[in-house]
């Protein structure tokens, strides 16, 4: 008998203005590119939460996944703000979300966590993280990973009940899970290569020539565990 589908909602968190940024590919998209393959019995729908687009209801989807965006949790958007409150609620309803770079921050930023700027400026490329303690889900027996990450921002605390599972460059914080049905990794298993190089030259106008000498080569740097962190990601959505 065939196993019944699990339905998730990517919930995207990019402006349409940024969407011509790496070709009119969404981060949404993106993700389904990505997990697709790892579950073919999987359905997602994307919503363009920073265009006010929602689900009629939380119970319409089995799991949810809350892109990255160039935004800062910090800025006053109401889409933020409804946002937080679909957070709080699906965490009540104990369905599985996972969260990704601003969607991991503004999860943390929600039950009380804090987000400051990174100490050492903005994080562009491949870096590797230590994996401490890892959950059960999380498909490898590595002590480290590598994964894309693009941010100037990180998690400086987390909620009481987070537990964090990895560091990166020097931060702590870069992948926690908070109570059973919550999960967040700072970087980004679904973009290539081709968009991070995107995504540098929309920002390299406000970078200093060293800056970006470091992206470059931390872009070059190494082969992201993508395939590894997409196998995670479905194994904990769909449990």
């Amino acid at each position: 008998m065939k196993p019944p589908s699990t339905r998730i909602a990517i919930l995207d968190s990019v402006p349409k203005i940024y969407w011509k940024e790496d070709n009119g590919i969404t981060d949404g998209e993106k993700f389904i590119d990505l997990l697709s393959p790892v579950n073919p019995n999987a359905i997602f729908d994307i919503f363009y939460v920073s265009e006010n687009h929602f689900p009629d209801s939380i119970g319409d989807y089995d799991a949810y996944l809350l892109t990255g965006s160039p935004v800062s949790v910090h800025d006053d958007y109401e889409w933020i703000n409804t946002l937080s409150a679909w957070i709080v609620n699906i965490y009540k309803s104990e369905k599985p979300m996972f969260g990704v770079c601003f969607g991991h921050q503004l999860i943390a930023k929600c039950f009380g966590g804090h987000i400051d700027k990174c100490a050492n400026g903005w994080m562009i490329g491949n870096y590797e993280m230590q994996l401490n303690s890892p959950p059960s889900w999380l498909n490898t027996s590595l002590s480290r990973s590598s994964i894309f990450h693009f941010n100037k921002e990180r998690i400086t605390q987390l909620p009481d009940l987070a537990q964090s599972f990895a560091a990166s460059n020097g931060y702590a914080n870069f992948a926690y899970t908070l109570g059973e049905n919550i999960a967040c990794l700072q970087g980004h298993p679904e973009q290539p290569k081709r968009a991070m190089y995107n995504f540098l030259n929309a920002v390299i106008h406000s970078l200093s020539k060293s800056d970006i000498e470091r992206a470059n080569l931390f872009i070059e740097n190494g082969r992201p565990d993508s395939v590894i962190w997409a196998q995670s990601i479905m194994q904990f959505l769909c449990r």
